[in-house]
């Protein structure tokens, strides 16, 4: 059953947010199982929203590949996260999606949004 993943990260900055992406190698090396991933910030931190196909998927990369890295990189502190059951996937416009493509950093977007 696919899943909602909705993380909650205080003290990350957008710095920090990018080189774990960045060690993540995304682009390359995508994380089995995942759909979706949005990641905004705060005055507090990180919001992060993700889809995955399994929670088991999820509970992989997390193990095998996020939190080791948050650890090499000495990130502060530990993701709040709520895993939740998905219940509906909708997007507005997909062809938008699809001109966006795989894209894990930032800078990658940043002439879309602008």
């Amino acid at each position: 059953m696919a899943v909602a993943m909705l993380m909650r990260w205080d003290g990350i900055t957008p710095g920090q947010y990018d080189a774990l992406m960045e060690r993540l190698e995304l682009d390359a090396s995508p994380a089995a199982g995942a759909v979706l991933h949005l990641a905004a910030f705060t005055d507090e931190g990180l919001e992060v929203c993700d889809v995955w196909r399994t929670e088991q998927a999820l509970q992989g990369f997390l193990e095998n590949r996020l939190l080791p890295a948050a650890h090499t990189l000495a990130l502060a502190g530990r993701p709040e996260m709520k895993v939740i059951p998905l219940h509906n996937l909708y997007a507005a416009d997909p062809d938008t999606i699809d001109r966006i493509g795989m894209l894990s950093l930032p800078a990658g977007v940043a002439s879309w949004v602008a």
